[in-house]
């Protein structure tokens, strides 16, 4: 099956789009298909990694191993606590069209399908059987739906079926708009995460409390500055791992007090396939983020063994129970970050507890393993296309 993927989020930004692209395109290859990632390009000083101070040769020659063509270039749009994109570029339409007519796609799958710029553009100009993917949560009273309510119909329309990762994500488009709705949740590759070894700068006895995730405000990293610094108050010896970056990262690093600069690591961006180190090497992740719909990144630490304090959201709730995997805390009633800083010392204090709720959470990670996750993908595009692709695949 030729499978096209239209995203305006792909590396080099990080983000759980990004991640869900990258892997469902790794298992999808796997089972047999052919997928090509139609995404911009990224130039600017908010992207999430490093890339761009490679050079141009290297990123085109990565993305042509990989099935990657780049249209457009993208501009960060800054609001609402995250960076939203966008792309932008001359007869940025008459260039998907020629992509679109090459490739003779069966399936045209959306992220973030009402989002300008090429998932809006792909809709106008799609063939082929067309499927969308929410990730967000946008809620009931979205201002950019109720305003566009009509015209955005028509594009939803187009779609054959649209795709929540869980309830919390299809919240904002099912009170707007007519669709065949299903659910399908993100994937975690548990092979990966789950073979990482500790790293040796940091495997010298010493607790570490890790975060990992962009360095958007929603994401809460000023939270998990002020609950460490609160875990190193109460006399609890535990380092800080801090895996992403952004443009807000000098905010954060200023939010260390001096005398406990030398154990907080800012370690920047790491790609999806070195994390799992990361992981291992943390004892409790710690994750305060507000407004996911889902928790991949508690999936991958999952995966890893690792403890988990978090945020008491809905989209968090999709797949860990509190008390179970780890700790949830309502951030509304701890606006000092006292409790997180308290569930995080529960954890760091005692080595059992850290080890039941790691059990725990590698069970319920194996559940989202990428293999499952894609495969039911696949089967709604079989079933769309009228015949049992998933079926066919299994007997090659």
């Amino acid at each position: 099956m030729k499978i096209g993927i239209v995203t305006e989020y792909y590396y080099p930004t990080l983000g759980g789009v990004q991640e869900h692209v990258h892997h469902f395109t790794v298992a999808a290859r796997r089972l047999g298909h052919d997928v090509c990632i139609v995404t911009p390009t990224v130039e600017d000083s908010l992207a999430s990694t490093s890339e761009g101070r490679r050079s141009a040769i290297d990123l085109r020659r990565e993305d042509e191993s990989f099935g990657v063509v780049r249209i457009g270039r993208s501009i960060p749009l800054v609001g609402g606590g995250s960076i939203a994109r966008a792309s932008v570029g001359h007869k940025l339409s008459s260039q998907l069209s020629a992509v679109l007519r090459a490739e003779h796609f069966d399936v045209l799958h959306l992220h973030s399908p009402l989002m300008p710029t090429l998932p809006l553009l792909a809709l106008r100009l799609a063939e082929s059987v067309t499927v969308g993917t929410f990730h967000s949560a946008s809620g009931k009273g979205n201002p950019f739906y109720s305003i566009f309510r009509s015209a955005l119909q028509r594009y939803v329309d187009r779609m054959d079926v649209v795709v929540g990762v869980s309830d919390t994500a299809l919240e904002g488009p099912r009170a707007y708009f007519d669709a065949d709705y299903r659910i399908i949740p993100n994937g975690v590759d548990v092979a990966m995460f789950s073979a990482g070894k500790r790293r040796p700068e940091f495997d010298d006895g010493r607790l570490n409390v890790l975060h990992v995730g962009r360095f958007d405000p929603r994401n809460g990293v000023d939270r998990v500055v002020k609950a460490w610094i609160g875990v190193r108050r109460a006399g609890v010896d535990a380092r800080l791992l801090l895996v992403g970056d952004g443009p807000l990262r000098r905010t954060y690093e200023a939010m260390v007090p001096p005398d406990l600069s030398h154990d907080a690591k800012f370690l920047g961006f790491v790609p999806s396939a070195e994390r799992s180190s990361y992981y291992a090497s943390g004892d409790v992740l710690l994750c305060p983020a507000v407004g996911g719909t889902f928790g991949i990144i508690l999936l991958e630490a999952m995966a890893a063994g690792c403890a988990i304090v978090a945020a008491d959201t809905p989209g968090f709730r999709h797949v860990m129970q509190n008390g179970v995997e780890g700790f949830m805390v309502d951030l509304a009633k701890d606006p000092t970050c006292t409790h997180l800083a308290g569930r995080v010392i529960d954890l760091l204090a005692d080595g059992q507890a850290r080890r039941n709720c790691a059990a725990a959470g590698r069970r319920t990670a194996a559940t989202f393993d990428w293999s499952a996750i894609a495969e039911r993908v696949i089967g709604l595009y079989g079933e769309l296309l009228g015949q049992d692709v998933a079926k066919k695949t299994a007997l090659r």
